[in-house]
């Protein structure tokens, strides 16, 4: 038994070695198909990350006249506190949005000479209202068209975070169906190559084949080789892959957090939680597939 197993390994390393440009090929398929695959995973978390990141500062300013009630005020504070799509609510007075102007435009000597000669505060209460995530905008707007408190609202100013999340999924889709596309060009050029490099390899060892026929060695036997070598061809592909992903993952993640400020991404440390899981089941598919195909292939051209 140790005999055989040591046999069919040893012949199919000599049908990797002997055919080792094809082998070569075949890994540099199988690896661009992975890679592409685990470019697609990135860019899901960092899409996930990016509309977090945008969602968490969805809001609406919204100001109040600078002669409006504060019982209004405190109305509207507490009607929109009761709305499920409302995040949090904040107050600033009209003191701190003054104070706040200034500040934003201390290096304005005519805004604040401007401002100097109205001889009073032209700001009222504004309210900073956080929502859950953009499509939360609609029931905000329209809570805010409230009878007991609208006449007294200035102004409502709020960007389209909406359209901005729109926008990232757009492109993320597109992105994403271009890595599909890619990768089962890659993985059918690999299936390919792997199908002519069994044939090629049943073609070179005929000889070797006819006499293992003589002597009375079993199908399987004789099939073995071919399917460790695509074994081989599948364990060196993860480990290629493996070793650029993780580097690579440590090398850009600071890149994509200058972009999310405190927030981080978790590129490595995600890899570093599920790489069992999606290194496995890459390995699984990838042994499933390959391995299909060269058994097709030795059905086609091995009549044993």
């Amino acid at each position: 038994m140790l005999t055989s197993t040591y046999r069919i390994i040893k012949f199919a390393f000599q049908n990797f070695w002997r055919n080792i440009w094809l082998s070569v090929i075949t890994v540099s398929m199988l690896v661009l198909t992975l890679l592409t695959v685990n470019i697609l995973l990135v860019l899901n978390r960092v899409t996930d990350q990016a509309i977090s990141f945008v969602e968490n500062r969805i809001e609406v300013s919204v100001y109040f006249n600078e002669n409006a009630p504060q019982v209004k005020v405190n109305d509207a504070l507490t009607h929109l506190r009761s709305l499920p799509e409302v995040k949090d609510v904040q107050e600033i007075p009209a003191d701190e949005a003054l104070a706040a102007f200034k500040t934003r435009h201390a290096s304005d000597p005519a805004i604040l000479s401007s401002l100097d000669e109205l001889g009073k505060n032209p700001f009222g209460p504004t309210l900073i209202i956080k929502a859950h995530s953009a499509k939360d905008f609609d029931a905000i707007i329209a809570a805010l068209d409230n009878p007991r408190f609208r006449d007294a609202i200035r102004q409502k100013d709020f960007s389209d975070y909406q359209s901005i999340v729109s926008k990232i999924r757009q492109t993320t889709d597109e992105i994403r169906m271009g890595g599909i596309i890619l990768s089962g060009i890659f993985f059918l050029i690999a299936l390919l190559i792997i199908f002519n490099t069994v044939r090629v390899a049943i073609f070179i060892h005929r000889e070797e084949i006819g006499i293992m026929r003589l002597v009375g060695a079993s199908s399987s036997f004789i099939r073995m080789p071919f399917l460790v070598e695509t074994i081989i061809l599948s364990v060196l592909s993860i480990l290629i892959v493996v070793a650029i992903v993780y580097p690579t993952l440590a090398f850009i993640e600071p890149k994509f957090n200058q972009y999310f400020g405190s927030n981080t991404t978790g590129l490595v440390s995600y890899f570093e939680q599920n790489g069992l899981l999606i290194f496995g089941s890459q390995f699984l598919a990838l042994l499933v597939v390959t391995m299909g195909s060269t058994a097709l292939a030795m059905r086609k051209h091995l009549k044993v």
